[in-house]
């Protein structure tokens, strides 16, 4: 069977007679927590479609973890997991990102796998469109990409590939699933938390 609730009668004992040892032993539960939750979020949710792919210097890099110990009693105790990443708060919400100053933006075409890493990120060079030479903005069946030129010998210039298209905004649909994990984890939360409770209890 497993906790649902928090075992209050025991947890006010532990509060009376160890305090400071229960203290320890809830510091050590909420701490797994946070790290489990953490390892959770980036194996269910940061791998790969149907969910984001990330890399472990990209997105994930911008959650932080934090416990919070007060410096008597036990009131306030926790861990907090937090980001300020406002592409994070995007991919939990959704939302619509549109180019600085009312300009379009230049999506990367996914089609062109010249321009991934094996692990599906794009990279490097192809990042910053302005900086790669010869790239022309065209228009094609009533939308405009920007297409890769290469010099032939006499100096003109021969089409190379597409690489991206120009969008007026990009509508992200809710993918991360940031609450949706911790919620997930709430049959490991409780028992680990009265797991604690029963450890400090044991010292005595």
């Amino acid at each position: 069977m497993i906790d649902t609730q928090i075992d209050t009668k025991k947890l006010e004992r532990a509060i009376k007679i160890v305090p400071r040892q229960l203290k320890i032993e809830l510091g050590d539960a909420f701490d797994y927590l946070g790290r489990k939750f953490l390892k959770t979020l980036w194996k269910t949710r940061l791998q790969g479609p149907p969910r984001l792919r990330a890399r472990p210097r990209g997105l994930f890099k911008h959650f932080k973890r934090v416990m919070l110990v007060p410096s008597t009693g036990i009131d306030g105790m926790g861990t907090v997991i937090y980001t300020k990443s406002k592409i994070a708060r995007i991919h939990e919400e959704g939302g619509v990102i549109t180019g600085k100053g009312g300009k379009r933006l230049a999506v990367p075409l996914s089609m062109r796998s010249q321009m991934y890493t094996g692990r599906g990120s794009l990279k490097k060079r192809y990042k910053e469109p302005g900086k790669i030479k010869n790239l022309r903005e065209i228009p094609l069946k009533g939308k405009r990409f920007l297409v890769k030129f290469k010099k032939k010998r006499d100096s003109e210039l021969k089409r190379e590939n597409i690489l991206y298209v120009k969008k007026n905004q990009i509508r992200i649909k809710p993918r991360l699933g940031f609450f949706d994990t911790w919620d997930g984890l709430e049959r490991l939360r409780i028992p680990r938390i009265n797991r604690a409770i029963q450890k400090a209890l044991e010292t005595v």
